[in-house]
Order: structure tokens, then sequence, then C-alpha cells
């Protein structure tokens, strides 16, 4: 199973403004990541997804949302190292 986190609209491919982007670079580098899964590949964006989604052949990608649920902060607990 591979996991490739952060395919996002302007971080991959990198679109910063500071220099040129080598494209054909980056989407290798994608190309060998997705390529290393062998049962499963799970890709992780935003809202944006990267511009290389648009190349994956429909059929073969499946897209789900995730729904952020509101969690309660956790409480602070003190711990001790000893038993008093």
């Amino acid at each position: 199973m591979v996991f490739l986190y952060g395919m996002d609209k302007g971080r991959f491919p990198l679109e910063t403004g500071k220099g040129t982007v080598d494209r054909e670079e980056e989407r290798r580098l994608c190309y060998v990541g997705m390529t290393r899964a062998r049962e499963e590949l799970i890709l992780v964006c935003g809202e944006e997804p990267s511009s290389f989604f648009q190349e994956i052949p429909e059929g073969y990608a499946r897209w789900e949302q995730v729904e952020r649920e509101e969690e309660e902060a956790p409480q602070a607990v003190q711990l001790s190292l000893f038993d008093i």
C-alpha cells in the first residue's frame, strides 16, 4: 500500500512562482511513487487536486470525500511519575 499525501494544486507539481518548475521531472516522480503500490494506492489532496489527477484514466480511480468531524479538545491531564 502506498500513500501519496499533499497532491494539491500548486504543491505537486510545485508552483511557487520562485523559479522554473520541471513538470516532467515532477510527473516522473509522481509516476515512480504511484507504481510502487502493489495492492492499493491512496492519493490525498485538499480542495483543489493536483493537475496530475486529470491524467489518470477514467475508471482507474475512485474518488472519496472525507467529512471532518468536529472533535472536542482533549482535557489536559497532569501525569505523575510516582503514586502519592
